[in-house]
């Protein structure tokens, strides 16, 4: 190889390098590169607080199916280093959408988001289920979901849009009434104590928060899941850069998405799925 040749590939290799992130301020991103050329650049991702089992905090450590697939993905990408930080769901999308962070997730996709610049290519597929009291599935003809739903009570976790907008809708208009808590537990609480008739979530978030309230069986039967709204797929989000904080994004998304589109076709993914639940 000569000179002109070396020079080039070094040249390209520091504009690999020239990478960071920003919280809260400036980062200087060519002091990073200059550490030194084996030093992983650090990523910072988003994640929800108190999504169990995909995304939350366990104590002080996150935790979640989403959180442990993005562990082993960049244990699978040694020039990238991951760290975490876990808001509230309505907190890290506006965060997003404001540009003060780089990416968030597990976010749906949503018409009402084209704000979001770009997904990482899907992740989980997760089943959206509406839960129920016994009296009132018992009480009620629930065959189409929002329209036999009129006059229920429902809770929600605040900022989750999984119910569809034809429920919001029925929302506005005073057909059924809305309550939102932030956490799974609090709103699973909220159906065990009567407060409110049904509740809209991911199927196996709603066994998370019945695990972690520790709902014994004969608690459990006075409920129902009575219908199923849908498949949706977690992803990480990326939001605009104003502020041409992250010019490394798309490159860093490009590599993630290599990763887990691997991870997803050796069964990888499953095998963590399985695996936390098992633990």
């Amino acid at each position: 190889m000569n000179l002109k040749s070396t020079l080039r590939n070094t040249v390209r290799f520091m504009g690999c390098m020239l990478v960071g992130h920003v919280i809260g301020g400036a980062f200087d991103v060519a002091a990073q590169s200059l550490q030194g050329s084996n030093t992983p650049v650090t990523i910072t991702l988003y994640a929800e607080d108190s999504n169990a089992p995909y995304a939350f905090l366990d104590g002080d450590t996150p935790d979640g199916i989403y959180v442990r697939i993005l562990q082993e993905a960049f244990d699978r990408m040694p020039g990238y280093r991951l760290d975490l930080v876990n808001v509230p769901f309505r907190r890290g999308m506006d965060l997003l959408e404001d540009g003060k962070v780089m990416g968030f997730f597990p976010p749906y996709k949503r018409k009402d988001r084209e704000w979001v610049e770009r997904y990482s290519i899907p992740i989980l597929r997760e089943t959206v289920v509406v839960m129920c009291s016994k009296d009132y599935a018992q009480s009620n003809l629930l065959n189409v979901f929002p329209d036999d739903f009129k006059g229920a009570r429902f809770t929600n976790n605040a900022g989750y849009l999984l119910a569809g907008d034809e429920f919001f809708a029925m929302v506005d208009a005073g057909d059924i009434s809305l309550e939102e808590a932030n956490t799974t537990a609090s709103n699973l609480r909220l159906l065990m104590a009567g407060r409110v008739d049904c509740y809209v979530n991911e199927r196996m978030a709603i066994l998370a928060g019945m695990r972690e309230l520790a709902v014994d069986k004969d608690t459990a039967r006075l409920f129902n899941e009575v219908a199923i709204i849908g498949h949706e797929f977690g992803y990480v989000a990326f939001g605009p850069d104003p502020d041409g904080n992250w010019p490394y994004r798309d490159q860093f998304a490009d590599a993630l998405d290599d990763v887990l589109r691997d991870m997803r076709n050796s069964g990888e993914i499953d095998r963590l799925v399985v695996s936390y639940f098992s633990y």
